[in-house]
C-alpha cells in the first residue's frame, strides 16, 4: 500500500507585500477590493498546484495498474478451464450397477435405507434408477455414449437418506469403473461420495435423481476419468 504525505503550503504573499498594499494612512475600505482579488488569485493558485501534484502522484499508480491488467494479472478475463469436458464411452446395463445393500440382504432391491418410519420404495430396482440417471446426466453434460470401446459400470455401495428431520440428508457412495471392452481391462476406477439436503416432503424420485446428478458431476470433474474415455 502506498502512502501519500501532504505538507503545509508556504504562503506565496509576504506580510511585507500585504503591509504595502494596505498602508495605515489609506482611507478605511479603499483597498479592500484589491486585497480580495489578490487573495482569490492566491487561493486559486494553491488549489491548481495541489491538483497538479496529486495528478503527478496518481499517474504512475494508474499506469502501473493498467500495465498489470494488460498482462492479465489483475483482470477477470484471464483464461479459464472449459466448463465441461467430454468423452466417448457406453454405459453398461443395470445389472452391472450392483446395489450392495440389497446384495448384503439389508434391504430389498427397490428400497433405499432411511431413518423415518415410512419406507422409501421405488417401482423399479435401485440399480435401474441409478443406471438410467447416470446415462441421462452424461448426455446432458456432453458425453458421447455410442462408443463401445470403453464401458462405464458401477457399484452402489451406499444409498441412504436421513429423513427423520427436515431437511432430509441424502447420501450416495458410488464406485465407478471404466473397462476397455477389447481387453476387459479396468482402465479407471474411483469412488465418489456425495451428500445432498432436500426438504423433507420432496418427491423421492426427484431427490434421488438430483443426488445421482451430483455424483456424476463429481465423476466428470475427475481428470483420470476424462483421460480414460478419450
Amino acid at each position: 500500500m502506498a502512502y501519500i504525505t501532504t505538507e503545509r503550503a508556504t504562503p506565496l504573499i509576504s506580510t511585507a507585500a500585504c503591509s504595502r498594499a494596505a498602508p495605515e494612512s489609506a482611507p478605511h475600505g479603499s483597498h479592500l477590493p484589491q486585497l480580495a482579488r489578490e487573495a482569490a488569485r492566491t487561493a486559486a493558485f494553491r488549489k491548481d498546484t495541489v491538483l497538479k501534484g496529486c495528478g503527478l502522484i496518481a499517474l504512475p499508480l494508474v499506469l502501473s495498474a493498467c500495465s498489470w491488467s494488460w498482462f492479465g494479472l489483475n483482470s477477470s478475463s484471464s483464461p479459464r478451464a472449459p466448463a465441461h469436458a467430454t468423452g466417448w464411452l457406453s454405459v453398461a446395463p443395470a445389472r452391472e450397477f450392483a446395489y450392495m445393500p440389497a446384495l448384503d440382504g439389508r434391504v430389498s432391491p427397490n428400497r433405499i435405507e432411511n431413518t423415518a418410519m415410512t419406507s422409501v420404495v421405488l417401482k423399479n430396482d435401485i440399480s435401474d434408477a441409478v443406471r438410467e440417471s447416470v446415462e441421462n446426466r452424461l448426455k446432458v453434460v456432453g458425453f458421447h455414449l455410442d462408443d463401445g470401446r470403453k464401458v462405464l459400470s458401477g457399484r452402489i455401495e451406499k444409498f441412504s437418506v436421513d429423513d427423520v428431520r427436515s431437511p432430509a440428508l441424502w447420501t450416495l457412495q458410488m464406485r465407478y469403473v471404466v473397462t476397455d471392452a477389447a481387453t476387459h481391462k479396468v482402465v479407471f476406477s474411483t469412488t465418489k461420495t456425495v451428500k445432498r439436503k432436500s426438504p423433507k416432503f420432496t418427491s423421492n424420485t426427484i431427490a434421488i435423481e438430483d443426488t445421482i446428478k451430483l455424483s456424476v458431476d463429481a465423476l466428470v470433474q475427475d481428470a483420470g476419468f476424462i483421460k480414460a474415455v478419450n
